[in-house]
């Protein structure tokens, strides 16, 4: 069991990553906020970040008890369903993995046209996720960031191994959860501004029409 769970935590951190990359280049406009403020270079840090942790869990599951105590010398401090499956942590790494999937999807129906920074598309994409939402993508990681955030960034998590202070693990924890919980609302929320204002003035009427007929992030509701 403890094998099986390692590997579902290894390709679920390599989803998680592969959601957060971007291979295609751009040419950003002059109006990508994000890209001008840093945002861009944050999430990469994020993602760097995640990968690490969600590789070092899957090993530390599939050790013996001994060598666990050797990789994690606070094991103490982490909480026992971060070490074994349990329907919390399934639940937990569902949405992780849904979220992921969303994303992936979404850049794969994008093709060319998917970037990190804003840049002028070749064309408007309306079919497949894409005839129901027109952000699916910023769907996805709404259903992904806040359970990366409380399974790999909670202070009993597995980060707990390498931090002997509770008192400043806690502090460290909840200064790291309230930074994302403010900074992806209003980071997606502008990019979500400029994207369609973009799209606006470079499809004009075709746009018009078809936010007319979609919602924005959840199907028949927002």
């Amino acid at each position: 069991m403890q094998i099986i769970f390692s590997l579902v935590l290894a390709v679920i951190t390599l989803l998680n990553c592969q959601s957060l990359e971007c291979s295609n280049t751009s040419s950003p406009v002059a109006t990508d906020s994000l890209k001008k403020h840093g945002v861009l270079t944050a999430a990469s840090v994020y993602r760097g970040y995640y990968l690490a942790v969600g590789l070092f869990h899957a090993l530390l599951v599939i050790l013996p008890q001994a060598q666990q105590q050797a990789v994690c010398p606070n094991i103490e401090h982490v909480r026992p369903d971060h070490l074994s499956p349990t329907y919390s942590t399934a639940a937990t790494l569902a949405l992780v993995c849904l979220g992921s999937c969303l994303r992936i999807y979404a850049f794969w129906q994008l093709g060319s046209c998917f970037t990190f920074s804003l840049s002028n598309p070749d064309r408007l994409i309306t079919a497949g996720l894409y005839r129901y939402i027109r952000h699916p993508a910023y769907a996805g990681l709404a259903l992904q960031a806040p359970a990366v955030l409380y399974f790999w960034a909670r202070e009993d998590g597995v980060i707990a191994c390498f931090m002997p202070d509770l008192g400043t693990m806690h502090m460290l924890t909840m200064t790291h959860w309230c930074f994302w919980a403010m900074a992806l609302p209003i980071a997606g929320w502008v990019r979500i501004k400029e994207e369609e204002a973009l799209l606006e003035r470079t499809f004009g009427q075709q746009w018009r029409d078809y936010r007319q007929k979609t919602r924005m992030l959840v199907p028949f509701l927002f």
